[in-house]
């Protein structure tokens, strides 16, 4: 019966709407493979073709978009029975949030379309800058959370540790991918964050004495992000947390260190700071979009 396959043809509308696997799969908490195999499923009991997966992106065929335009309707019909019938405990209000730069990037599209689908009546106000400032932001009170390197709990706040993170120096891919001239790379020079007035982090500091004498520092600039576009566009070697690196698929490589001891170095917890009176839905569903 066409019902048993409801959930699927939830899944087929999320891949619709973030036009790639990966998006969807995160929003509907399963793996990519599992998300395959049900639109495999679903495509199979209807008989037709309804997707057309490409590399890093998924289209609609025309019978697609037609099943699309039918199934829509019926599954918003689905989510106003239960917004009328169960008991309500969506959020409300404003929240203010602090994220360094690189992090936000990364997460706030996902974070504000979870907020949008759960909670509509929620309001997210976003502030950027470094890890010890949005900390002080967070204990006076002025924010309610932020995202940090290696936070620390204390009477006022709680600190939850996410994941890890390393350094490394990153060139293009693309143009660099086959070169064995190691020398032709050095001479790009390397782009560093530039020091602010209270100090660069240690773990940063401790990796940066370890790096090789033969590359010389050439660029300083005070964001991560700012320095991957430019590492990404082949003209300089960009000193980069993996995860930033990584951000953009494979348009990063990866020359130094290649021996885990050194990464070992700069390894940093990315943390979660809020005061203890948060509502725990709101750092339980913030953790889920950002683990």
């Amino acid at each position: 019966m066409v019902f048993q396959h409801m959930y699927k043809m939830w899944l087929f509308c999320l891949v619709k709407e973030y036009g790639n696997f990966k998006e969807a799969a995160n929003h509907a908490s399963i793996t990519r493979s599992a998300l395959s195999q049900n639109l495999t499923i679903l495509e199979d009991y209807f008989g037709k073709a309804f997707l057309i997966r490409e590399r890093g992106t998924v289209s609609l065929t025309h019978d697609g978009q037609d099943f699309y335009n039918k199934v829509k309707p019926i599954l918003d019909q689905g989510q106003e029975l239960g917004r009328d019938f169960l008991p309500s405990d969506e959020l409300k209000g404003n929240f203010k949030l602090g994220s360094y730069e690189s992090l936000a990037v990364r997460f706030l599209p996902k974070l504000f379309n979870t907020f949008r689908t759960l909670h509509p009546n929620f309001k997210i106000d976003v502030i950027t800058s470094r890890s010890d400032s949005l900390v002080k932001q967070v204990k006076n009170g002025t924010i309610n959370m932020a995202m940090v390197i290696n936070g620390e709990e204390d009477s006022k706040v709680d600190v939850e540790h996410i994941s890890s993170d390393t350094l490394g120096l990153y060139v293009c891919a693309e143009k660099y991918c086959y070169t064995e001239n190691l020398e032709e790379i050095i001479e790009m020079g390397i782009a560093i964050l530039s020091t602010p007035e209270d100090g660069l982090p240690y773990y940063y500091k401790k990796f940066t004495q370890k790096i090789p004498d033969e590359y010389k520092v050439t660029l300083t600039c005070d964001s991560f992000e700012a320095i991957r576009s430019v590492t990404a566009s082949g003209t300089i070697i960009g000193l980069l947390p993996e995860k930033v690196a990584k951000n953009q698929a494979d348009s990063l490589k990866k020359i130094w260190p290649l021996d885990d001891e050194i990464s070992k170095i700069s390894q940093h917890n990315v943390s979660i700071i809020y005061r203890k009176s948060t509502d725990k839905r709101i750092v339980d569903l913030i953790k889920k979009v950002i683990s």
